[in-house]
């Protein structure tokens, strides 16, 4: 073993350790049954801090250290969320140059990872797509100011359809939708039937988009929203106990097994690291 790779367990160990010992533990709500939690800290977490979805046999996050100028994605397994393979600093450069600098909530379809991107005022929000082989960008689409006056904060794809939904992050009263196979061309623009705020991720189920809120106004609770594709009908679903009114919710996903399917969201410690919380989802 390498001195470089000793020392930094002698690090981390006892940093993983703490974490565990002295960070308040997320619990089971009547409508989120908590069933495990990864703990992820340092480099782990920071490739990790914004988004995640998978393919059902890995995951695939993506990270963001704006004042550092830092920005990732990475892959692990789905099985025990083992590191697969990361890319560092992996956007385009055509929006590196314009200012791009800060990749959120991501969402996975046909052998893409579809990520949401935006940067400082005035430069245009886009999604931009990686493969999940290599973990490279392959294609950049641009989203409209007009629409997106403050960057993009999340995406998701609807596997049945291939449209992808995105929104603004604050006072969310309208939803964007673009056709996947037809180059990213517009769809509509769905309407909410209330305003929504600080939505961080989201992920299909079964046709449901459902959206990982972070709005701080209910302590240590952090919700989760469904929304009807069709008719804009928002429903809060889950209310999940993060341990920590200081926590930040970030991205979701979902993953099915013999039991139904079970709902994963990044919950952000922005002293220490990130939790990977793992739900038990009978919506």
């Amino acid at each position: 073993m390498s001195l470089a790779l000793k020392i930094r367990q002698y690090i981390i160990y006892p940093l993983l350790l703490l974490t565990i010992l002295f960070t308040p533990d997320a619990v089971s709500t009547d409508s989120a049954k908590l069933i495990d939690t990864d703990t992820f800290i340092m480099d782990n977490a920071s490739v990790m801090g914004q988004g995640i979805t998978t393919d059902g046999e890995y995951y695939y996050t993506s990270g963001t250290l704006t004042a550092v100028d830092f920005t990732a994605i990475a892959k692990y397994t789905v099985d025990g969320m083992e590191f697969v393979d990361k890319k560092i600093n992996p956007l385009p450069e055509v929006c590196k140059k314009r200012g791009n600098n800060h990749i959120g909530g991501i969402s996975y379809y046909d052998g893409k990872i579809y990520a949401s991107v935006e940067g400082d005022d005035g430069v245009p929000a886009c999604i931009v797509t990686f493969d999940t082989e290599t973990l490279d960008a392959l294609e950049v689409y641009d989203l409209s100011l007009e629409q997106f006056p403050d960057g993009v904060p999340w995406c998701a794809v609807d596997g049945n359809t291939g449209y992808l939904y995105a929104s603004k992050w604050k006072d969310t009263k309208t939803i964007y939708v673009y056709d996947v196979n037809n180059d990213m061309a517009f769809v509509k623009a769905l309407t909410l039937d209330k305003a929504i705020k600080r939505i961080q991720g989201g992920e299909f189920l079964d046709g449901t988009l459902y959206l990982s809120k972070d709005s701080h106004d209910k302590g240590k609770i952090r919700e989760i929203l469904s929304v009807n594709v069709e008719t804009g009908a928002v429903e809060v679903v889950a209310e999940r106990n993060i341990g920590s009114e200081k926590f930040e919710a970030e991205g979701m996903t979902f993953t099915e097994d013999e039991n139904g399917a079970v709902l994963h969201v990044l919950d952000y410690n922005k002293t220490i690291g990130i939790f990977v919380h793992h739900y038990e989802a009978d919506f």
